[in-house]
Protein backbone atom coordinates (compact mmCIF):
# COMPACT_ATOMS: atom_id res chain seq x y z
CA UNK A 1 0.00 0.00 0.00
CA UNK A 2 2.92 2.34 0.75
CA UNK A 3 4.43 1.74 -2.22
CA UNK A 4 1.72 2.23 -4.45
CA UNK A 5 0.99 5.09 -2.61
CA UNK A 6 4.74 6.54 -3.06
CA UNK A 7 4.25 5.76 -6.52
CA UNK A 8 1.49 7.76 -6.89
CA UNK A 9 3.15 10.76 -5.48
CA UNK A 10 5.93 10.25 -7.37
CA UNK A 11 3.64 10.31 -10.97
CA UNK A 12 1.74 13.40 -9.31
CA UNK A 13 5.10 15.26 -9.12
CA UNK A 14 6.12 14.38 -13.05
CA UNK A 15 2.53 15.54 -14.18
CA UNK A 16 2.45 18.81 -12.25
CA UNK A 17 6.34 19.22 -13.74
CA UNK A 18 4.55 19.24 -17.09
CA UNK A 19 2.01 21.22 -17.10
CA UNK A 20 3.78 24.66 -17.56
CA UNK A 21 3.36 26.37 -20.78
CA UNK A 22 4.83 28.99 -22.67
CA UNK A 23 2.45 31.48 -21.03
CA UNK A 24 3.82 30.21 -17.95
CA UNK A 25 7.72 30.69 -18.75
CA UNK A 26 7.91 33.45 -21.60
CA UNK A 27 9.52 36.25 -20.99
CA UNK A 28 8.44 40.26 -21.75
CA UNK A 29 4.85 38.69 -22.95
CA UNK A 30 2.42 40.66 -25.04
CA UNK A 31 5.22 43.49 -25.95
CA UNK A 32 5.02 45.31 -28.96
CA UNK A 33 7.12 44.99 -31.95
CA UNK A 34 8.88 48.01 -31.03
CA UNK A 35 8.69 48.82 -27.29
CA UNK A 36 10.72 52.36 -25.58
CA UNK A 37 11.53 53.03 -22.22
CA UNK A 38 10.86 55.84 -20.83
CA UNK A 39 13.08 58.55 -20.66
CA UNK A 40 14.72 59.13 -17.20
CA UNK A 41 18.59 59.71 -16.48
CA UNK A 42 19.96 56.65 -15.63
CA UNK A 43 20.86 55.59 -12.10
CA UNK A 44 24.04 55.69 -11.22
CA UNK A 45 25.77 53.52 -8.48
CA UNK A 46 26.28 55.26 -5.41
CA UNK A 47 29.02 54.61 -3.19
CA UNK A 48 28.89 52.19 -0.08
CA UNK A 49 31.06 51.55 2.83
CA UNK A 50 32.77 48.07 2.12
CA UNK A 51 32.85 49.21 -1.42
CA UNK A 52 36.38 48.87 -3.21
CA UNK A 53 37.36 51.50 -5.32
CA UNK A 54 40.27 52.79 -7.50
CA UNK A 55 40.85 56.15 -7.89
CA UNK A 56 42.82 57.46 -11.03
CA UNK A 57 44.75 61.12 -11.12
CA UNK A 58 45.65 62.61 -14.24
CA UNK A 59 47.40 65.35 -15.27
CA UNK A 60 49.34 67.55 -18.48
CA UNK A 61 52.68 65.95 -16.30
CA UNK A 62 52.79 62.43 -14.75
CA UNK A 63 55.03 63.93 -11.93
CA UNK A 64 52.35 66.38 -10.52
CA UNK A 65 49.75 63.74 -9.76
CA UNK A 66 52.55 61.06 -9.61
CA UNK A 67 52.39 61.35 -5.10
CA UNK A 68 47.94 61.71 -5.13
CA UNK A 69 48.73 58.05 -7.07
CA UNK A 70 50.61 56.27 -4.95
CA UNK A 71 53.23 56.51 -7.23
CA UNK A 72 56.81 57.41 -6.31
CA UNK A 73 58.80 59.58 -9.16
CA UNK A 74 62.02 59.71 -9.51
CA UNK A 75 63.29 63.33 -11.37
CA UNK A 76 66.67 62.79 -12.26
CA UNK A 77 66.07 58.97 -13.93
CA UNK A 78 62.57 60.18 -14.97
CA UNK A 79 60.58 56.86 -13.97
CA UNK A 80 58.22 56.05 -11.46
CA UNK A 81 57.79 53.22 -9.24
CA UNK A 82 54.62 51.90 -7.68
CA UNK A 83 53.59 48.86 -5.78
CA UNK A 84 52.53 46.18 -8.25
CA UNK A 85 48.64 45.69 -9.07
CA UNK A 86 46.03 48.18 -9.28
CA UNK A 87 45.93 49.94 -5.80
CA UNK A 88 42.77 50.10 -4.35
CA UNK A 89 40.67 51.67 -1.50
CA UNK A 90 38.23 50.52 0.89
CA UNK A 91 35.49 52.76 1.95
CA UNK A 92 35.10 52.19 5.66
CA UNK A 93 31.91 52.05 7.80
CA UNK A 94 31.84 56.39 7.95
CA UNK A 95 31.74 56.37 4.17
CA UNK A 96 35.36 57.61 4.00
CA UNK A 97 38.47 56.65 1.74
CA UNK A 98 42.22 57.59 2.80
CA UNK A 99 43.55 58.55 0.06
CA UNK A 100 47.43 59.51 -0.38
CA UNK A 101 48.06 63.13 0.23
CA UNK A 102 44.65 64.26 0.57
CA UNK A 103 43.78 62.15 3.81
CA UNK A 104 40.16 61.14 4.46
CA UNK A 105 38.29 62.13 1.79
CA UNK A 106 34.32 61.62 2.27
CA UNK A 107 33.03 59.63 -0.75
CA UNK A 108 30.29 57.49 0.67
CA UNK A 109 26.63 58.00 -0.31
CA UNK A 110 27.85 59.71 -3.84
CA UNK A 111 27.94 58.39 -7.40
CA UNK A 112 30.76 58.05 -9.08
CA UNK A 113 30.82 61.32 -11.08
CA UNK A 114 30.11 62.85 -7.93
CA UNK A 115 32.97 61.71 -5.80
CA UNK A 116 35.45 62.57 -8.69
CA UNK A 117 34.39 66.12 -8.44
CA UNK A 118 35.27 65.93 -4.44
CA UNK A 119 38.71 64.94 -5.54
CA UNK A 120 38.64 67.18 -8.21
CA UNK A 121 38.09 70.33 -6.14
CA UNK A 122 40.17 68.48 -3.33
CA UNK A 123 43.26 68.32 -5.63
CA UNK A 124 42.81 72.49 -6.67
CA UNK A 125 44.48 73.27 -2.90
CA UNK A 126 47.31 71.80 -4.42
CA UNK A 127 47.88 71.62 -8.53
CA UNK A 128 47.23 75.04 -10.65
CA UNK A 129 45.39 72.76 -13.35
CA UNK A 130 41.93 70.93 -12.92
CA UNK A 131 43.45 67.43 -13.07
CA UNK A 132 41.67 64.41 -14.74
CA UNK A 133 40.30 62.14 -11.73
CA UNK A 134 38.15 58.47 -12.39
CA UNK A 135 36.77 56.54 -9.74
CA UNK A 136 35.48 53.06 -10.31
CA UNK A 137 33.96 50.61 -7.72
CA UNK A 138 36.11 47.07 -8.19
CA UNK A 139 33.74 44.79 -6.67
CA UNK A 140 29.99 45.78 -7.97
CA UNK A 141 28.79 42.32 -6.64
CA UNK A 142 25.20 40.56 -6.86
CA UNK A 143 23.79 37.70 -5.77
CA UNK A 144 21.30 35.25 -7.58
CA UNK A 145 19.65 32.76 -5.62
CA UNK A 146 16.72 29.89 -6.24
CA UNK A 147 15.59 28.62 -9.05
CA UNK A 148 18.64 29.41 -11.45
CA UNK A 149 20.48 26.84 -12.79
CA UNK A 150 23.51 28.64 -11.35
CA UNK A 151 23.32 30.37 -8.58
CA UNK A 152 25.88 32.41 -6.54
CA UNK A 153 27.74 35.58 -6.44
CA UNK A 154 28.79 37.54 -9.55
CA UNK A 155 30.70 40.90 -10.02
CA UNK A 156 29.68 43.23 -12.74
CA UNK A 157 33.43 44.44 -15.02
CA UNK A 158 31.68 47.94 -15.79
CA UNK A 159 29.63 48.68 -13.06
CA UNK A 160 26.07 48.47 -14.73
CA UNK A 161 23.80 44.74 -15.17
CA UNK A 162 20.18 44.80 -15.84
CA UNK A 163 17.99 42.39 -14.21
CA UNK A 164 17.98 40.16 -17.20
CA UNK A 165 21.86 40.41 -17.60
CA UNK A 166 22.29 38.84 -14.13
CA UNK A 167 19.49 36.03 -14.81
CA UNK A 168 22.03 35.39 -17.47
CA UNK A 169 24.76 35.11 -15.57
CA UNK A 170 23.47 32.83 -13.59
CA UNK A 171 22.57 30.36 -16.46
CA UNK A 172 18.75 31.29 -16.67
CA UNK A 173 15.82 30.82 -14.21
CA UNK A 174 14.78 26.52 -14.30
CA UNK A 175 11.80 25.57 -15.52
CA UNK A 176 10.47 25.50 -12.13
CA UNK A 177 11.17 29.55 -11.08
CA UNK A 178 8.31 31.61 -10.84
CA UNK A 179 8.79 34.35 -13.53
CA UNK A 180 5.98 37.01 -12.04
CA UNK A 181 6.89 37.14 -8.51
CA UNK A 182 11.13 37.16 -8.81
CA UNK A 183 12.14 39.35 -5.22
CA UNK A 184 15.04 41.82 -5.05
CA UNK A 185 16.65 42.69 -1.99
CA UNK A 186 18.16 46.06 -1.85
CA UNK A 187 20.01 47.63 0.61
CA UNK A 188 19.19 51.66 0.83
CA UNK A 189 21.48 54.37 1.18
CA UNK A 190 20.01 54.97 5.01
CA UNK A 191 21.16 51.57 5.75
CA UNK A 192 17.50 50.18 5.68
CA UNK A 193 16.55 47.04 3.00
CA UNK A 194 14.04 47.18 0.57
CA UNK A 195 12.67 43.70 -0.65
CA UNK A 196 10.35 44.19 -3.91
CA UNK A 197 8.40 41.70 -6.46
CA UNK A 198 9.11 41.92 -9.86
CA UNK A 199 7.53 40.42 -13.31
CA UNK A 200 9.89 39.38 -15.59
CA UNK A 201 7.02 38.83 -17.71
CA UNK A 202 5.74 41.94 -18.02
CA UNK A 203 7.22 44.29 -20.31
CA UNK A 204 6.66 47.14 -18.22
CA UNK A 205 9.64 46.09 -16.21
CA UNK A 206 12.22 47.77 -18.20
CA UNK A 207 10.94 51.12 -16.83
CA UNK A 208 11.32 49.62 -13.50
CA UNK A 209 13.87 51.41 -10.94
CA UNK A 210 14.87 48.09 -10.34
CA UNK A 211 15.59 47.06 -13.40
CA UNK A 212 19.29 48.01 -13.35
CA UNK A 213 20.49 46.40 -10.35
CA UNK A 214 23.00 48.35 -7.73
CA UNK A 215 25.99 46.84 -5.96
CA UNK A 216 24.62 44.44 -2.92
CA UNK A 217 21.60 43.29 -4.54
CA UNK A 218 20.19 40.13 -4.01
CA UNK A 219 17.65 38.18 -6.73
CA UNK A 220 15.81 35.15 -5.43
CA UNK A 221 13.27 33.13 -8.00
CA UNK A 222 10.77 31.57 -6.09
CA UNK A 223 10.47 27.43 -6.98
CA UNK A 224 7.01 26.73 -8.24
CA UNK A 225 3.89 24.64 -6.62
CA UNK A 226 5.73 21.37 -8.12
CA UNK A 227 8.79 21.60 -6.64
CA UNK A 228 7.66 23.30 -3.39
CA UNK A 229 5.35 20.17 -2.38
CA UNK A 230 8.15 18.06 -3.66
CA UNK A 231 10.40 19.24 -0.47
CA UNK A 232 7.60 18.03 1.69
CA UNK A 233 8.36 14.42 0.25
CA UNK A 234 10.49 12.64 3.06
CA UNK A 235 13.89 11.16 2.96
CA UNK A 236 12.19 7.38 3.14
CA UNK A 237 9.75 8.60 0.35
CA UNK A 238 12.59 9.07 -1.53
CA UNK A 239 14.51 5.75 -1.03
CA UNK A 240 11.68 4.32 -1.51
CA UNK A 241 10.99 6.00 -4.85
CA UNK A 242 14.79 5.29 -6.10
CA UNK A 243 13.79 1.44 -5.29
CA UNK A 244 10.64 1.63 -6.96
CA UNK A 245 12.54 2.66 -9.69
CA UNK A 246 14.80 -0.10 -9.78
CA UNK A 247 12.49 -2.51 -9.27
CA UNK A 248 10.33 -1.34 -12.05
CA UNK A 249 13.42 -1.32 -14.93
CA UNK A 250 14.45 -4.63 -13.31
CA UNK A 251 10.90 -5.94 -14.52
CA UNK A 252 10.86 -4.59 -17.87
CA UNK A 253 14.58 -5.88 -18.06
CA UNK A 254 12.84 -9.18 -17.06
CA UNK A 255 10.01 -9.06 -19.23
CA UNK A 256 11.67 -8.19 -22.05
CA UNK A 257 13.95 -11.57 -21.93
CA UNK A 258 11.63 -13.29 -21.11
CA UNK A 259 9.75 -12.81 -24.38
CA UNK A 260 12.75 -13.84 -26.21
Amino acid sequence: MRLRSTLLSALLLLLLASCASTKDVAYLQYAENKMQTEARALQDATIKPKDILTVNIQASKPELVASFNGIYWNPQQQYSSVQSGIRTFLVDNSGEVDLPVLGLTKLGGLTLREAEEVVKKALTTYLNEVPSVNVQIQNYRYSVLGEVHKPGAFVSANGKVNLFEALANAGDLTIYGIRDQVKILRENKDGSTTLVSVNLMDPSIINSPYYYLQQGDVVYVMPNNAIASSSNISSGTTVWISISSIALTVANLLVTILRR
